[in-house]
């Protein structure tokens, strides 16, 4: 049941249903990355600044275990780099990247999340020169 949530999310954040993120995610949702605030608010306006850097950006579940109340999934991203990100601006290329995100799920919702995402790839591929 656990994985499924996590499932539903990612469908959400594909098909770019961030207002529907409250299915999945908990109100008080912790969010332990210093780019997304806390809270449901939070999440679903880091999901939207995600959405105006890689407008087309798509996750693809590599992996996911759930034990307990936690589960942990690995994803493949792809995307165009459409819009600033970390001071680069938009440099039109199509980029690929890996992340591992673990989550506890509480009252059947998400509430509190970490991420380990491959931003050195990521940032490497934007910056290459052709």
């Amino acid at each position: 049941m656990h994985k499924q949530l996590v499932y539903q999310f990612i469908e959400l954040m594909n098909s770019g249903q961030i207002d529907r993120f409250g299915e999945v995610i908990a109100e008080d949702y912790r969010q332990h990355n210093p780019v997304v605030e806390p809270g449901l608010t939070g999440i679903q306006n880091g999901a939207r600044w995600f959405a105006t850097v890689f407008p087309d950006a798509h996750a693809e579940v590599q992996a996911v275990v759930a034990e307990g109340d936690t589960v942990v999934a690995r994803f493949g991203w792809t995307g165009t780099h459409r819009g600033e990100l970390f001071g680069v601006p938009a440099t039109h290329k199509r980029v690929s990247w890996t992340g591992t995100d673990w989550w506890r799920v509480e009252n059947g919702k998400l509430a509190e999340h970490w991420d380990v995402v491959d931003w050195a790839a990521l940032m490497q591929q934007i910056n290459e020169t052709a």
